[in-house]
C-alpha cells in the first residue's frame, strides 16, 4: 500500500520507470493525453476519495442556447477576420442562484489588454446568452467539433493505431494497478488521439489572429483535460507565450503541478505553459513543474475580501462548513453532528460548484432545520458573514485565513499547514475545540499566501515578456 504522504511521488516514479513519456505515434506523445485522468483516478482510489466533479449533462449540448453559442464559435472561424492582442481560455467561475454567470476571476487580467479574444468553457454544459456582443466564444466548440470530425471520418473505429493505443492504455493500467479503469481509459485515449489534428487546426487559426503573442490558458497544467497539453504545444509552436493563472489549491500531492526531473521533464515541458502565476510565495514551494513559477497575487480575491469585510455583519451564531467533492460524505457527517450538538446555531453547508449535481450525497441534510445548503452563493461573502469555518483542504480555508479574526477548523490532513487553524480528527474533538474560544485562530502570515501588491507584480511580469 502506498503511504499517504508519498502517493504522488510514487506515481511520478512509476511513470518514469515505465517510460510512459517516451511512447508516441506520429509525433504525438500518448502519456500527456491521459496523464491527469490516470493520476486522479489512481489517487482517488488509493485515498478512498469520491469523484470531485460531476460529469457534464450531455443533454445541455442540444439545448438552443448551447447550439447558438456553438454556431457563434463556428462563425468566428469562418467569417471573423479581426486581430487580437491576447488570448484567454477561461471557465465560468460559478453560476449564481439567479442564473447569471460571473467571470470575476479573469476580469482584472482581461482589463490589461485592449482587445482580448476570449474562449470560455461552459459550466457543465450551460452557457452564457449567445447574443452578448463581447468577443467571447464557446471553447467547448473546439473540443466537441474536433471529436465529431474524428467520428465522422470513422477514425476511431478504423484507426490503424487502434492496437498501439490499446496496448498503451493496458500498460498504464498495469503500471498503476488500476485494471478496472482500462475500458474507460482506452476509450478516452482513442477519442482524444484522433481529435488532436482537428483541434490543432483550430488553434493554428486562432494564433494567426494574435498580434500580442500572449495566451492565458485556464487549467493549462491539467494537460489531459480538454487537450490542454496539445493546445499549449500548438501555441508554443506558433511563437505564443503561454501563461496559466493559479485558480485554486495546489500542493505536493496535486498531479497537475508535480513532474519528474531529468529527461522526462524535457518532454513534459513541451505540453506545459511557459509561466505559472501564483497567489503567493507559499504556493511556489509546493509544486515541481518545468513551467517558470512567478508570484503575482489574486486581485479578485483581494477586492472581494476587502469589500465584504467592510459591508458584511458577522453572525456569531453560525458555522460555515466548506464541502468538496472528494470528501462530501465526511463533511456531511460533520454537519449533521454539529447540527445536533449545537441546535441553537445555524449550520451553513457550502458545496463546491462541481459537486452540486451529486444531490444523493448531501440530501439528508434537508432533514435538519438548522442546516442551510448553499450552492453557487458568493463564498467570500459567506466567509465574511461567519466567525467559524470548518473544512478539509479547500482553497477557501486559505482564503478565510486572510480575513480578520476568523476561527478555522481543519479535518486532519497533511495538505494544509498547521498554522492555518486548528486541526481535529473526530467530531467530538471539533465540538470541544469550538467551545474553547481560544482555538482556531490562524498564526500564519497571510501575505505569504496572498501577495497584496498585484498591480506591481503583474506590471513587472508583463513588462518583462
Amino acid at each position: 500500500m502506498v503511504s499517504n504522504s508519498t502517493i504522488l511521488e510514487q506515481f511520478v516514479e512509476i511513470e518514469s520507470k515505465s517510460n510512459l513519456w517516451n511512447h508516441e505515434i506520429n509525433g504525438i506523445h500518448l502519456w500527456p493525453i491521459i496523464r491527469t485522468d490516470t493520476f486522479v483516478f489512481a489517487y482517488n482510489k488509493t485515498k478512498g476519495y469520491c469523484t470531485a466533479h460531476a460529469n457534464t449533462n450531455k443533454t445541455n449540448f442540444v439545448k438552443p442556447r448551447f447550439l447558438m453559442n456553438a454556431l457563434k464559435a463556428q462563425l468566428f472561424f469562418i467569417v471573423n477576420k479581426n486581430d487580437y492582442d491576447c488570448l484567454f481560455t477561461t471557465t465560468k467561475r460559478y453560476l449564481s442562484e439567479s442564473g447569471n454567470y460571473h467571470n470575476y476571476f479573469y476580469e482584472p487580467y482581461m482589463s490589461l489588454f485592449s482587445k482580448p479574444l476570449i474562449f470560455e468553457s461552459s459550466f457543465q454544459g450551460q452557457t452564457q446568452q449567445p447574443w452578448e456582443k463581447e468577443e467571447k466564444y464557446l471553447f467547448d466548440f473546439i473540443i466537441l467539433s474536433s471529436a465529431l470530425k474524428a467520428v465522422i471520418k470513422l477514425q476511431l473505429k478504423q484507426s490503424k493505431y487502434k492496437k498501439e493505443i490499446s496496448e498503451f492504455a493496458s500498460l498504464v493500467c498495469r503500471s498503476f494497478l488500476i485494471p478496472d479503469y482500462y475500458p474507460q481509459l482506452n476509450e478516452i485515449l482513442n477519442r482524444r488521439f484522433h481529435s488532436i489534428k482537428y483541434m490543432k487546426s483550430y488553434i493554428n487559426k486562432i494564433c494567426n489572429r494574435l498580434d500580442g503573442k500572449i495566451a492565458f490558458i485556464h487549467c493549462a497544467s491539467y494537460i489531459s483535460f480538454h487537450g490542454h497539453g496539445e493546445i499549449i504545444k500548438s501555441l508554443r509552436e506558433n511563437g505564443i507565450t503561454t501563461i496559466e493563472l493559479q485558480h485554486g489549491y495546489v500542493g505536493k500531492e496535486h498531479p497537475a503541478y508535480n513532474y519528474a526531473t531529468g529527461g522526462a521533464q524535457s518532454i513534459a515541458k513541451k505540453y506545459l505553459p511557459d509561466y505559472y502565476l501564483t497567489f503567493g510565495q507559499y504556493w511556489n514551494k509546493q509544486i515541481q513543474t518545468p513551467s517558470k513559477v512567478i508570484t503575482v497575487g489574486n486581485p479578485s480575491f483581494n477586492s472581494s475580501r476587502d469589500f465584504h469585510e467592510k459591508n458584511c455583519t458577522v453572525d456569531l451564531n453560525s458555522i460555515l462548513i466548506i464541502s468538496q467533492g472528494t470528501v462530501t460524505p465526511k463533511m456531511v457527517k460533520i454537519a449533521t453532528y454539529l447540527s445536533k450538538v449545537f441546535p441553537e446555531r445555524l449550520i451553513i453547508f457550502k458545496l463546491h460548484p462541481g459537486e452540486v449535481p451529486f444531490r444523493e450525497r448531501y440530501e439528508e441534510l434537508n432533514q435538519f432545520e438548522n442546516i442551510v445548503i448553499k450552492t453557487y452563493d458568493d463564498i467570500y461573502e459567506l466567509i465574511a458573514s461567519t466567525k467559524i469555518i470548518v473544512g478539509y483542504n479547500s482553497t477557501t480555508l486559505f482564503e478565510a485565513m486572510a480575513y480578520s479574526n476568523k476561527r478555522i477548523f481543519v479535518l486532519h490532513n497533511n495538505l494544509i499547514p498547521d498554522s492555518i487553524g486548528y486541526k481535529f480528527s473526530a467530531c467530538e474533538e471539533l465540538r470541544n475545540a469550538i467551545l474553547n474560544p481560544k482555538l482556531g485562530y490562524s498564526t500564519a502570515d497571510s501575505s505569504y499566501f496572498w501577495e497584496p501588491d498585484w498591480e506591481s507584480r503583474i506590471s513587472e511580469f508583463l513588462g518583462g515578456l
